[in-house]
């Protein structure tokens, strides 16, 4: 455990007035959704800034960063950086697939993080700001990725995506042990997944398998996973998507971000989650993390691949992050955002959305935390 109070000092708190100055004035006007501070983190232009998953809860903002190979802790109120907490991590390893902490999960209202290291899941006690437990996952070397929670059973849901072939591992949070594993025998890898306590189902995000190599929704009974045979029971094609992040909202929606290969469309799709059926098809992608704040009402989506001709290429990127009105499935405004911001959480009770960013933008050139108003 390490805390850093002494950092709290030295950051760097802009006003969204300077950031104005560095965006020309064109996204971050006083009216609507805005940049309103950056938060700066120990890092570097190389190697450049590294982080992954971040988490909200209970006036804390979590970012599994892999330069400082810790997971920093932001006050949502001050938005100050207050802690980094040395969970034993990997850090920056040769690859996205050896390096971590990767995903953030954490049990709300309560002190538990769940955070993906490569071979392991590391729990954390965020009070105490300690490592308590390993939960060892595998022995290959590789992260164990995105994760998400199912408070119906007591259960949390991690992917491991760079094994051959992928597997999620499914974790009681009354044992801290693992019950099961689900292995995907024709896929290319697995992204963000998300608890449906409607249905009371996981649901992922599948890369690509034979019968959809672009990517498909999988839907996994929680039902299946407590009676330790966890199985896939409905499959989403999702057509051109390479799927990413996800997310539910209102009512039976379901959010798919999408990060296409070069020359398909940026798409965003939202599904049914209890058909698969295609709600809307929002001309905007090339995100990673996504997410939902209920209490705006809206979806914030994070785009690093993001091209203006909405077309995806492998160069010249201008991330954007587009906010999206969860009721009408379109996009009320897009934002300026600093380079390879591929991660987000919001904070409903603060109305705001964090998004850690590396350097490389000139308007956002240092690396950090860009905090963005959700109204």
């Amino acid at each position: 455990m390490t805390r850093v109070m002494p950092f709290a000092a030295a950051l760097c708190t802009l006003t969204i007035s300077a950031l104005l100055a560095g965006c020309g004035g064109n996204d971050n006007s006083n009216s609507g959704p805005r940049v309103v501070a950056t938060i700066a983190v120990p890092n570097s232009a190389s190697p450049p800034f590294s982080f992954d998953i971040g988490y909200v809860d209970s006036g804390k903002y979590y970012l599994a960063d892999r330069s400082n190979a810790a997971v920093d802790v932001v006050d949502t109120k001050s938005n100050t950086l207050v802690a980094q907490i040395k969970g034993n991590f990997t850090g920056i390893g040769a690859s996205t697939d050896t390096s971590g902490p990767d995903g953030l999960v954490g049990i709300p209202g309560t002190n538990t993080l769940y955070a993906g290291d490569v071979n392991a899941v590391k729990i954390l006690d965020v009070g105490t700001q300690q490592l308590v437990k390993t939960i060892p996952i595998s022995t290959s070397g590789s992260r164990v990725d995105e994760g998400c929670y199912d408070p119906d059973d007591g259960l949390v849901m991690f992917s491991s995506p760079g094994e051959s072939p992928p597997f999620a591992t499914f974790i009681s949070t009354k044992t801290q042990t693992v019950v099961s594993k689900l292995t995907f025998t024709d896929s290319s890898g697995l992204e963000a997944c998300v608890y449906d306590p409607k249905g009371k189902n996981f649901i992922v995000n599948n890369d690509g398998t034979t019968a959809n190599p672009d990517g498909e929704v999988n839907v996994i009974p929680a039902a299946t996973v407590v009676a330790g045979a966890p199985a896939v029971t409905h499959v989403f094609p999702l057509g051109k998507c390479a799927p990413t992040g996800l997310d539910l909202g209102p009512n039976n929606d379901m959010i798919v971000g999408c990060d296409p290969a070069p020359g398909d469309p940026l798409i965003t799709l939202i599904l049914d989650r209890t058909t698969g059926a295609t709600l809307a098809t929002i001309p905007f992608g090339g995100v990673d993390q996504i997410a939902y704040d209920s209490v705006s009402n809206r979806y914030f989506l994070p785009a690093r691949h993001y091209q203006t001709n909405k077309i995806a290429a492998a160069s010249n990127f201008v991330p954007t992050l587009a906010i999206v009105d969860a009721a009408s499935r379109s996009i009320l405004t897009t934002l300026a955002i600093g380079n390879n911001a591929h991660s987000v959480a919001v904070d409903g009770a603060t109305g705001q959305a964090y998004l850690p960013f590396a350097p490389g933008v000139a308007a956002f050139p240092n690396g950090g935390i860009q905090v963005v108003s959700t109204h």
